[in-house]
């Protein structure tokens, strides 16, 4: 099943205790197909409990197509597979862990 993946970077998505910031995307060749993932920043900056936070890298999936429509915004969109397979998700898990410093990586489901 493939879902749709707008590119967005560099666009702050805030909240009450702080926000997120997505601004680089990368592929993966991984066992020959390839892979879609995005790393971005949290910051926990107006919290009651204090400030923080993170480097995280997020996998939409395995790429169908790339970057092949713009949407209404203007906005690239591709179409991605979802990685659901545990030793698949392990494997790509190792290979960003390698080329990238981040301390979370989610899938997308």
């Amino acid at each position: 099943m493939t879902k749709e993946y707008t590119h967005e970077l560099n666009e702050e998505v805030r909240s009450v205790s702080g926000g997120y910031t997505l601004d680089t995307e990368s592929t993966l060749d991984v066992d020959g197909r390839e892979v879609l993932y995005v790393l971005g920043s949290a910051v926990v900056d107006s919290s009651c409990c204090g400030m923080g936070g993170c480097r995280y890298a997020l996998v939409p999936g395995f790429i169908s197509k790339l970057k092949d429509r713009r949407n209404q915004a203007g906005l690239w969109v591709s179409d991605v597979e979802p990685v659901v397979d545990e030793a698949a998700r392990k494997r790509i898990t190792r290979l960003i862990e390698q080329r990238e410093t981040v301390q979370q990586i989610q899938f997308w489901g």
